[in-house]
């Protein structure tokens, strides 16, 4: 008993205990995709409710968001592979988040497809660390464009502008740098001089300096020669006693600091690949698979310093059984300048072998020629257990532990599969409590799952071999018999359950005396499927409730 609490307690804390929201996801035999299951997260933070298991994405959704769904599934489909992407949504309290989503195909003995498990994560901690972060590196730029300017006598353009953003007057660099004369410039908007894509971006900055929220931008300006100059743009407004009368507008010349900048290319790629992933571990390898650089992450995430790994041989830390794949991967990405992605056993300086995710980009030199590879690794040992667990929960139902409809009609496919003399041993009963729904009606549905939980039990312990019972819904459930060469075998089998369900059911100090009823189906025909036996079954189940409860029917046809 301690351990089926413990494994109870387990399915509530995959269905309740898990943060992230999870679903798992029916795929049909005609690419239909529908939901089977949703944990609590699920609940909470979408427009899902529990009426919408069962139904397709278009039965939940709007239109569009249907279909944005459906070719992210059949993506998984058409790829047998796992699928990420990165979406936004509205919770119920209408606040908006950002989430990363990891599809994942199940699949059966077969190698087919049943299922998509949809894993998604909240990164809108992240998204709003990265829009800080590119802030941060913006308010550098201009701060090291003020002081520059104090040595270059004011080198930036300046120009005057009115209420209405005309051009009024301008200092020699206005000039210098836009390639008009004075007379030119004069009663000009200066949008007129900002390039067509970047229009709005500087009307919307105009009208937020108007009320006091003066921020640096990166506009592009038109040259009176056509040329396009990337410059730092700033709207200041000029107060008179507590009164705007116009504005500056500052434009710094950013070619001579982004001609530096391109000379550290490959080092400012990297550092902001490093800052936007501080949860992850940065690793740039050369062309000759030597370690340049392992960020610090490195010792929380896998318990090694940076400065030891890079001392190491490439791929030391690599499974033996993963080296000959993520060496072809990189080899690959090298030679095409593509991306790679690979889920692999890395070692872990305490906790031995666990699962980690890397990713691979190529970062090309000014000859266009592979130059390193940034490789992102991340720790997936909670995302591959859970992805175990919720195979599990898939086939299993989790009140009762018992295997549940969709892993019943799977394992007796397979038997009706097999040669004929294995397929005329096969017998299915089905069978219900009596009088269930009295329980549920006096005594609640929590009194209710305790007595279909004992209940399962007790029919589970009297399976063996290759028999198996399982959970159809409600107080409903099924068995299969294997190696029955006559009725006596059944009916043997049959008065066991009997017997087994005799003694009272006891749950929270109460005594219930159940009774069951029964239908027995055996010897299939070639061809016939599991629906058509289980079909023969039930009706036989309801000729047993016809005839006196606690009894059972045997059909043979």
């Amino acid at each position: 008993m301690e351990k089926e609490a413990t494994s109870l307690s387990f399915m509530r804390i995959l269905m309740e205990g898990i943060k992230e929201m999870v679903f798992v996801v029916e795929v049909d035999e005609a690419g239909s995709f529908t939901y089977d299951f949703f944990n609590q997260a699920v609940l909470e933070k979408t427009v899902l409710t529990p009426d919408s298991k069962g139904k397709t994405f278009s039965e939940v959704y709007p239109e569009e968001m249907a279909n944005f769904l459906y070719e992210r599934y059949r993506e998984v489909i058409k790829t047998n592979e796992k699928k990420s992407y990165e979406d936004s949504f509205y919770t119920k309290e209408n606040r908006l988040l950002y989430s990363e989503t990891l599809l994942t195909p199940l699949y059966n003995e077969t190698g087919k497809c049943t299922h998509i498990v949809s894993l998604v994560k909240d990164i809108t901690n992240e998204k709003q660390a990265k829009l800080e972060s590119e802030k941060i590196r913006e308010r550098l730029e201009i701060s090291s464009a003020r002081y520059q300017s104090l040595y270059d006598s004011n080198a930036s353009a300046i120009f005057t502008l009115d209420f209405t953003g005309s051009i009024i007057g301008g200092n020699s660099a206005s000039l210098e740098i836009s390639g008009y004369s004075k007379e030119e410039l004069l009663a000009e908007n200066f949008v007129c001089f900002i390039t067509g894509t970047d229009q709005k971006l500087a009307k919307e900055h105009f009208l937020l300096s108007k009320r006091g929220e003066v921020d640096d931008i990166r506009l592009q300006i038109v040259k009176k020669s056509g040329a396009l100059l990337s410059c730092l743009v700033k709207f200041i407004p000029i107060n008179v006693k507590g009164t705007i009368t116009g504005f500056y507008m500052s434009a710094k010349d950013m070619t001579e600091l982004d001609a530096i900048s391109g000379l550290y290319k490959a080092g400012e790629e990297n550092f902001q690949i490093i800052a936007e992933n501080v949860h992850d571990v940065i690793v740039l390898m050369d062309q000759y698979r030597q370690y340049l650089y392992v960020s610090p992450s490195s010792e929380n995430i896998f318990g090694f310093k940076a400065d030891s790994i890079v001392q190491k041989e490439a791929y030391y830390q690599i499974h033996a059984e993963d080296i000959k794949r993520v060496r072809n991967s990189f080899d690959y990405a090298a030679k095409n300048s593509t991306t790679f992605r690979e889920q692999l056993r890395l070692l872990h300086k305490n906790r031995g072998w666990i699962w980690t995710e890397v990713a691979g980009t190529p970062v090309l030199g000014e000859d266009k020629k592979f130059n390193h590879m940034v490789i992102v690794a991340r720790d997936i040992s909670t995302q591959k257990e859970y992805e175990n667990r919720l195979r599990h929960f898939a086939y299993f139902d989790a009140l009762t532990e018992l295997p549940n409809r969709r892993y019943f009609q799977e394992y007796v496919t397979e038997k009706l599969n097999m040669d004929e003399q294995s397929r005329k041993g096969l017998a299915v009963l089905i069978l219900d409590i009596d009088d269930f729904k009295q329980i549920n009606d006096q005594w609640g549905h929590e009194i209710g799952d305790g007595v279909i939980q004992e209940f399962g039990h007790r029919l589970n312990r009297c399976i063996q071999g290759d028999n198996i019972a399982a959970r159809l819904g409600g107080d409903e459930f099924v068995v299969l018999l294997t190696e029955i060469e006559n009725e006596a075998q059944v009916t043997t089998k049959a008065e066991a359950i009997y017997q087994a369900m005799q003694m009272p059911i006891n749950v929270c100090d109460l005594s219930f005396e159940i009774s069951i009823s029964m239908g027995i189906t055996m010897a299939p025909d070639e061809g016939t499927s599991i629906s058509t036996m289980m079909k023969r079954a039930d009706l036989a189940m309801y000729q047993a409730k016809r005839k006196e409860k606690n009894t059972y029917h045997l059909s043979l046809t």
